[in-house]
């Protein structure tokens, strides 16, 4: 017998499926942000992935989740972050940083895509590598 949650829930992942998208698509969906910081790239990575997976990480339902993925690549001299949706096994990308050493500070490139309130994310974003570490 089917729930009422389960039936709620496959038009959903369907609906979210059908705009999926790579961490590389997120760019041709959005222009660039880019800021630049007097600080070490690590710390800014820093504020920013543990703000970022303490807001919106974390499970949606039992088939869907919030995923935030942070890689750093301190020999390369740079990090990259995203935010993607996890539903039925389709991975569909919010948002991407890439925050690198730019001299004696550091340089982030902010793109999002896929929803009508893509600026807000970059916000977001921009507000944790400032230090803000509301939601």
């Amino acid at each position: 017998m089917m729930t009422i949650k389960y039936l709620l829930a496959v038009p959903l992942g369907l609906a979210l499926s059908a705009c999926s998208s790579t961490p590389q698509d997120l760019e041709t969906k959005s222009a660039p942000t880019v800021q630049t910081y007097t600080e070490n790239y690590q710390g800014i990575f820093r504020r920013v992935s543990t703000t970022a997976k303490r807001c919106e990480a974390g499970n949606i339902n039992a088939t869907a989740s919030m995923a935030v993925d942070a890689q750093l690549y301190s020999e390369l001299g740079y990090g990259e972050i995203s935010r993607s949706l996890i539903n039925y096994g389709a991975r569909n990308y919010y948002w991407n940083a890439k925050i690198e050493r730019s001299g004696t500070g550091s340089k982030m490139t902010v793109t999002a895509g896929n929803t009508i309130n893509n600026q807000s994310m970059i916000n977001n974003v921009a507000r944790w590598a400032a230090g803000d570490q509301n939601c």
